[in-house]
């Protein structure tokens, strides 16, 4: 039966073989994140996309196990061609196979998938000491950034978990950040990206100060060097 790992299976290709050992026991953690970015086929209406991605935010009323759920459309600088973005929060792994399973979703996704041209998934637990809200405080209106990680070959497993385990720790350094979840990919199907972000900010200007704050351009400095591409998807979610 067609269920999400469909939408990703266009990619075209094949998933990564697990990665490192040193911070494993970080990753165990609730909540557990789903991330999917949407690029649809040339020709679809931009009126049909919108509807297609209000019918999928009104699932949040639908299925119990979405703690959280943010759908958006994308107005990141680049956008490699993804026009919208979707973060689906559970209580632990096991409930994103209910939500797959669920029919409303399924319903859905028969919808979407024939006017899908490709889709990225990203699913994590939080690494390093969360202290997340997600599924738990409301942040209705607020700016949602997320970004996924694709490292260049020859990067240590233990140096990409390092420098991942500093970009979480920024959640205690910069004000402006009101949730910081950085994860592992276990995604089946990811193009090989291998380490996700998810940011909630009050307003849209505070990821430009996020940006800008030293701590995060000293992190910046030492992962730009490391990665050979990374995709962003920015947006307000939208309302059911």
């Amino acid at each position: 039966m067609k269920s999400r790992r469909h939408f990703i299976s266009l990619s075209g290709l094949s998933a990564l073989g697990h990665m490192g050992k040193s911070y494993a026991a970080e990753t165990a953690k609730g909540p557990f994140i789903h991330g999917f970015n949407f690029k649809f086929k040339k020709g679809v209406p931009e009126g049909e996309v919108a509807s297609l991605m209000q019918e999928l935010a009104a699932l949040k009323g639908k299925i119990p196990v979405l703690k959280e759920f943010f759908i958006g459309k994308n107005i990141a600088k680049r956008t490699h061609g993804f026009q919208y973005g979707e973060i689906a929060v559970f209580d632990k792994k096991e409930d994103l196979m209910l939500y797959e399973k669920h029919p409303e979703h399924q319903k859905l996704v028969k919808k979407i998938l024939p006017r899908l041209e490709i889709g990225n998934g990203m699913d994590f637990f939080p690494i390093g000491k969360t202290k997340t809200k997600l599924g738990l405080a409301s942040y209705k209106g607020h700016f949602v950034h997320a970004f996924n990680f694709k490292f260049k070959d020859g990067v240590s497993e233990e140096e990409i978990a390092g420098l991942m385990n500093e970009l979480a720790s920024l959640k205690d350094k910069i004000p402006v950040l009101k949730e910081l979840v950085v994860g592992k990919n276990e995604a089946h199907w990811h193009r090989g990206f291998q380490y996700g972000q998810i940011s909630v900010f009050e307003k849209k200007e505070d990821l430009m100060a996020y940006d800008k704050h030293p701590e995060h351009t000293k992190l910046v400095r030492k992962i730009g060097p490391k990665i050979v591409g990374g995709h962003a998807m920015d947006f307000i979610p939208i309302e059911a």
